[in-house]
């Protein structure tokens, strides 16, 4: 009977263990409270001006259509993760359209392996142009096999105007979660 007891008591911990796991955001300060911290910038900026929840968030500015300005961060998945859920809030302000499609202000990842090698195509979570308000940007993904992390870029590809991104977040979820975005 203890033995029944014992393997109940681990069966809950491992569960609790991997729900709390599946809640936590990997993104280090994606709410960008600590200025521009875990982040790798070009021409980013924080901003205690206008920011969705907290005191901060980031900003980007473009005057120059010829040029790429954004910021990324490198996130490290757990071992075995196999779905996520990626998120972000974004407010634009005058941001043009360029010469391509995909040319606005972007959300977007990529899948790293070993060495931080690129695996596949990079994809764009969300593209917006002129005005617009605070808008939550959510996608789940099926984790492929060999990755280990997640490059998460934001940039004003190769347009003018401005971008704000508040409340990014990576988290694990399960199969049960990640069915509920089809």
């Amino acid at each position: 009977m203890n033995r029944i007891k014992y393997l109940a008591v681990g069966i809950l911990m491992l569960t609790v263990n991997y729900c709390s796991m599946a809640q936590k955001n990997l993104v280090t300060n994606g709410g960008f409270e600590d200025e521009l911290r875990g982040w790798v910038d070009y021409s980013a900026k924080a901003t205690p001006y206008i920011f969705s929840s907290g005191k901060m968030s980031s900003a980007l500015f473009s005057s120059d259509p010829s040029k790429w300005t954004g910021m990324h961060q490198i996130v490290a998945l757990p071992k075995n993760t196999q779905y996520i859920l990626m998120s972000a809030k974004i407010k634009v302000d005058d941001v043009g359209t360029g010469k391509e499609d995909w040319n606005g202000a972007l959300f977007l990842f990529e899948m790293l392996g070993k060495g931080e090698a690129k695996i596949g195509e990079g994809i764009n979570i969300a593209s917006a142009t002129g005005d617009q308000d605070w808008k939550l940007y959510e996608r789940a993904y099926i984790v492929p096999p060999g990755a280990t992390s997640i490059k998460l870029l934001f940039a004003l590809g190769y347009v003018s105007g401005t971008m704000f991104v508040d409340d990014v977040s990576l988290k694990v979820i399960s199969q049960a979660e990640y069915e509920k975005y089809l």
